[in-house]
Formats: C-alpha cells, structure tokens, sequence
C-alpha cells in the first residue's frame, strides 16, 4: 500500500485545528496564571511609581501621576472577597470578576474611584483598578486586620516606610497609603547634586 502525501488544505485544517485548542489553555495561562494582561493606565502608573521610588522622597502624590479623574484611592491586599471590597469602596464593584490577579499573592491593587455619572445603561461609578506586582514595584503595608484602605484625592499620599536592601528581582520599597486631608505636606523632589 502506498502511502499519499496529505493535501495543503488538509494540512491548514489540522494546523487550524491544533491552534484552536491551544486557545483555552492560552487564555487559562494569561488570565489566572499571569494575572491577565495590563492596561495602557495599568503601564503608565507603574513606569511613573518606579521613577518616583528612585527619586528618593519618601511621600509621593499620586494625583500627577494619574490623568484620570478620580476623587477616592484605595489599597486593598490579594484575596480579597466581593464582600470585603464592597464594604471597603461603599458599593458593589460590578467587575470584581475581571480583576483576575486579586486571588495572586504577588499582586496587591490601586482602586481609582470617581464620582457616580449617568450612563448610557443607567447610574455608574467608574472606577480604575491598578495591580501593583510586589517584588517588581512595592510591597504594601496595611493597618492591622485589615484588608484595605481608602483614602481622599485632596490628601492621599503614597508614603514609603521602609528602602531596604533586597535581593536582586525584588523591590526593597514598602509604602502605605496615607489620608492627610486638606493639610497635606508638600511633596518636593529632592534637590539635585548640582545646585
């Protein structure tokens, strides 16, 4: 019996075919393996974070480095549940789903919030959630038997409580969000070695 070499369009069906069932595994790969993939915003504040790290001050305004409106920031650990969150933010977050990094122990989330809008759905609070990776940025520090915290656009700082030595691939900066309300200090940066 001879053997026949198989058609091109029998090869490009099972090529198809091989492609289309590595699919859900990729997606299992990329969203609950990885945490999912990261916004444009996600991208742009981390860059900012890190700069602002290096830059040696120890409070860090958030506000210029976040071109989105918002009015409320909130910190808030990995794992925590709709409950929680819903009474941490005062509302139902109606994508907690898609934060698909929240159960990852290496993660802990930025929340931007802003003010309810009319929609063309209905009423809505739009809100930015951030994922901040431990050991590539910061590591986070909440108050005791907590699992977040929230604090106002007007004072809410990133205060960095502890610089470190760390090894190589982890972050050897630990903030915490701080509230200062309308008394907020002045965050300068530091003055440069040449004046």
């Amino acid at each position: 019996m001879a053997f026949t070499k198989p058609s091109p369009s029998f090869l490009k069906a099972v090529a198809l075919i091989a492609v289309l069932s590595l699919t859900p595994v990729s997606l299992y790969l990329l969203y609950y393996r990885t945490g999912g993939p990261a916004s444009q915003k996600e991208l742009a504040l981390q860059k900012s974070l890190r700069y602002a790290f290096m830059a040696g001050v120890d409070l860090i305004d958030v506000v210029p480095l976040t071109p989105w409106p918002w009015v409320k920031m909130c910190a808030i650990t990995s794992g925590t549940t709709k409950d929680e969150m819903t009474a941490l933010i005062g509302f139902p977050y109606k994508d907690y789903s898609q934060l698909h990094w929240l159960p990852r122990p290496e993660y802990w989330t930025l929340l931007f919030i802003d003010v309810e809008r009319e929609a063309n759905w209905g009423k809505a609070i739009p809100v930015t959630p951030i994922r901040i990776p431990r050991k590539e940025l910061a590591d986070l520090i909440l108050p005791s038997n907590t699992k977040g915290v929230c604090v106002s656009r007007l004072g809410g700082k990133l205060n960095l409580t502890r610089r470190m030595n760390a090894d190589p691939g982890t972050s050897p900066v630990t903030v915490r969000l701080v509230d200062y309300g309308e008394a907020a200090p002045i965050v300068a940066p530091p003055a440069s070695a040449g004046n």
